[in-house]
């Protein structure tokens, strides 16, 4: 892989993340199951939505901002560096996050209990948390940034996605982190979307729900290459929202974002539409799963009327205005130069001084910086 490799890879990833997520939203809402998805729109092969620009998203803030502690703190990541980039880059009941209420949003209840001096991972634990809470799907849904920074490395960028994950989660949701991650780092270098999962499979504990799950939904696309409404129905039969509960559980939507990927069989923008088609957790199943096939496909130009309305620019939503225009080129480059730093390679000229500009913009956030983090 060469630096420019890297970055293309990387690129790919952050638009399909946004093109999954902004096909997804509008039918997240709980009303919106398969069959009323199917009934109004049919087979998606577009936005539902005429978007003329994109509000900030949690699914996109995540990976933005979350992989900051690299760059102020370091390359090793640790329980107490991510939970410091929480209150770092976080604002208190604005943006970034689902502000859903204590002991609702999974989210919101680890910032209050870092608010409190409660650390990382107890601040995510079931042990303080209880098992249903811990086990929803926000780990998993800001995991892509890992295997971002850790290409072709899957095992790297899991380990670094249970950390930060660690900080509102636990259980099984720490599994979906490293799938994510892990399948995210595959993707630079397999030939297929099948090598990809198995290799993202391989860092998910045997006898795991996770692992069950995951191997459910690849048995019956063996089984079933073309009927990926088949393989739905049969999460809802044996992994659904009844047996899974709380506000939005891991193993369901799990089990939909291994179907997208298997079923859409490595072309992003067909992922993306697979995922969104399922109903459930819309926005975050097709951001992670087009993300992952983004990457190991590469921008192509079937691409080009997914990418129009998204036109290169992310907004974000973290605690500092001046972060919150990210021209997704730039985004893309400064990923590269954390993931060529932590291989060892040469960075090309200029990338990493234009990195670290953007890197110290903010230069509140400091090791033991908690500016996000009042409460008045």
């Amino acid at each position: 892989m060469t630096p420019e490799s890297i970055r293309e890879k990387i690129y790919a990833g952050l638009i399909g993340k946004a093109v999954g997520v902004r096909l997804g939203a509008p039918v997240e809402p709980t009303v919106w199951t398969e069959k009323l998805i199917r009934e109004v729109y049919g087979e998606i092969d577009d936005y539902v939505r005429d978007y003329r620009n994109f509000a900030a998203d949690d699914d996109t803030n995540g990976p933005l901002f979350f992989v900051r502690a690299l760059w102020d703190e370091g390359d090793e990541l640790t329980c107490e560096s991510a939970g410091r980039t929480w209150l770092n880059y976080i604002g208190d009941g604005h943006g970034m996050l689902w502000w859903g209420g204590f002991n609702i949003s999974t989210e919101e209840t680890a910032y209050r209990y870092l608010q409190d001096g409660v650390t990382a991972p107890t601040s995510g634990s079931i042990a303080l948390r209880g098992q249903i809470e811990a086990e929803q799907i926000g780990g998993q849904i800001f995991s892509d940034c890992w295997g971002w920074v850790c290409p072709g490395k899957p095992g790297e960028a899991a380990r670094l996605a249970r950390i930060m994950a660690s900080v509102s989660h636990d259980g099984e949701a720490l599994h979906g982190a490293a799938y994510v991650a892990g399948a995210t780092a595959a993707a630079f270098t397999a030939s297929s979307i099948a090598e990809v999962h198995e290799t993202a499979r391989a860092l998910v504990a045997d006898g795991s729900h996770y692992a069950r799950v995951l191997d459910a939904v690849a048995a019956y696309h063996a089984a079933n290459p073309e009927d990926w409404r088949g393989c739905f129905h049969m999460l809802e039969r044996d992994f659904g929202y009844d047996k899974w509960t709380g506000v939005c559980h891991v193993i369901p939507n799990a089990g939909v974002t291994a179907l997208a990927l298997l079923y859409g069989e490595g072309d992003m923008p067909r992922t993306a539409a697979v995922a969104s088609m399922c109903g459930w957790d819309t926005d975050c199943n097709a951001g992670n799963a087009a993300n992952i096939a983004g990457v190991l496909q590469g921008v192509q130009p079937h691409w080009a009327k997914w990418r129009r309305p998204i036109n290169d620019i992310l907004i974000t939503s973290a605690v500092t205005g001046s972060l919150n225009i990210v021209d997704m080129p730039s985004a893309a480059r400064d990923f590269a130069v954390l993931a060529l730093r932590r291989r060892g390679d040469a960075i090309p000229k200029g990338w990493a001084d234009k990195a670290l500009a953007r890197a110290v913009d903010f230069d509140f956030a400091l090791p033991g910086a908690s500016h996000g983090s009042s409460r008045l």
